[in-house]
C-alpha cells in the first residue's frame, strides 16, 4: 500500500476559513441593518419654508421659496399652498406640487400670482403631503 506524503501546509484550508467566517459576518451585519430599517421609529416628515424673495431676477409676481424636510422620512406630492393678501380671505391662491422632498434634504420652488406681490401680504405654508 502506497503512502501519500503529507506536506503539512493548511495555507488553502485557512484561507477557505477566512473567507466563510468573513462572508457570513457580512451577511449578519446587512441583515442587522435592515432589521433596524424596518423596525426604526418612523416619524412624519417635518416641513418647513422659508421665502427667498431677496434673490435677484425676481418677476414681480413671484414668490420663491425653499421647503426643507428635518426629519428622517421622505415625503411624497408634497403640496406648497401660497395666499395673496388675507388667508382667511385671499385675493388669490398659487399651488406648486413637489414630487418628492426627501428626508434631511431641501428643495427650491417659485408660487406665481396674476398680479404683483410688492407691498401685499404673502403666506406660504406646507398644504400636504402623502408617504411615498
Amino acid at each position: 500500500m502506497a503512502r501519500r506524503r503529507y506536506s503539512g501546509s493548511n495555507t488553502p484550508h485557512m484561507v477557505e476559513w477566512i473567507v466563510g467566517v468573513g462572508s457570513t459576518l457580512l451577511v449578519l451585519i446587512m441583515i442587522g441593518f435592515v432589521g433596524l430599517e424596518v423596525f426604526a421609529d418612523s416619524s412624519s416628515p417635518q416641513l418647513s419654508i422659508t421665502l427667498l424673495n431677496d434673490e435677484p431676477g425676481i418677476a414681480p409676481n413671484e414668490v420663491r421659496f425653499e421647503v426643507r424636510n428635518s426629519a428622517d422620512t421622505t415625503a411624497a406630492a408634497v403640496v406648497i399652498r401660497g395666499h395673496l393678501g388675507n388667508e382667511a380671505d385671499p385675493t388669490q391662491i398659487s399651488e406648486v406640487t413637489f414630487d418628492y422632498v426627501p428626508a434631511h434634504s431641501k428643495a427650491r420652488g417659485a408660487l406665481i400670482f396674476a398680479t404683483a406681490v410688492a407691498g401685499k401680504k404673502v403666506a406660504v405654508r406646507a398644504a400636504g403631503y402623502s408617504d411615498p
